[in-house]
C-alpha cells in the first residue's frame, strides 16, 4: 500500500470514531431526558395519590355516624399540607350522595425545556378548576 493510500484510511477512521462518539452523546442525552420525564411523571403520580388519600379521608369522616363538623374542617386543614396549595371542598350531589374534592397547584410538566404547558388533568366534576390546579374528585354516600 502506498503511502497516500494509509493516511486516507487513517483519516476515514478518525470519522468514524467522531461520528461514533456524537451518536453516543446523542443517546446520551435522550436518557438523560427520559430520566427527567420520568421523575416529573413520579411526581404528579405521588401528587395525585396524596390528594385521594386526602378526599378518602374526608369521605370517611363525613361517613361515619355522628361525625363532627371538626374532623372535617381538620382534613381542610391538612389539605394544604398533603398537596401544594391544597384545598379539600365537601359539596351534596342529591340525595345521600357527596362527593369530596382536591384541589392543587399542579406543577408544569415541561419545566425543565421552558414549557409553561400544565399537563392535561381532568376537571372536577362538582366544580371547575381555574387553570393551572389539578383536582381529584370522589364520589360518597352518607
Amino acid at each position: 500500500m502506498s503511502r497516500v493510500s494509509e493516511r486516507g484510511a487513517r483519516g476515514s477512521t478518525l470519522l468514524e470514531v467522531a461520528i461514533a462518539l456524537g451518536v453516543m452523546a446523542m443517546c446520551g442525552l435522550g436518557l438523560m431526558s427520559t430520566q427527567l420525564g420520568l421523575i416529573r411523571h413520579a411526581q404528579l403520580a405521588a401528587a395525585r395519590e396524596r390528594a385521594a388519600f386526602a378526599a378518602d379521608a374526608m369521605a370517611e369522616a363525613a361517613h361515619v355516624a355522628g361525625a363532627t363538623p371538626a374532623a372535617a374542617d381538620r382534613w381542610k386543614a391538612l389539605a394544604a399540607s398533603v398537596v401544594p396549595e391544597g384545598r379539600l371542598t365537601l359539596s351534596s350531589a342529591g340525595g345521600a350522595a357527596s362527593i369530596a374534592s382536591v384541589s392543587w397547584a399542579a406543577t408544569p410538566l415541561g419545566a425543565g425545556s421552558g414549557s409553561t404547558a400544565v399537563s392535561r388533568v381532568a376537571p372536577c366534576l362538582d366544580a371547575t378548576s381555574p387553570a393551572g390546579r389539578a383536582c381529584v374528585a370522589l364520589a360518597f354516600l352518607r
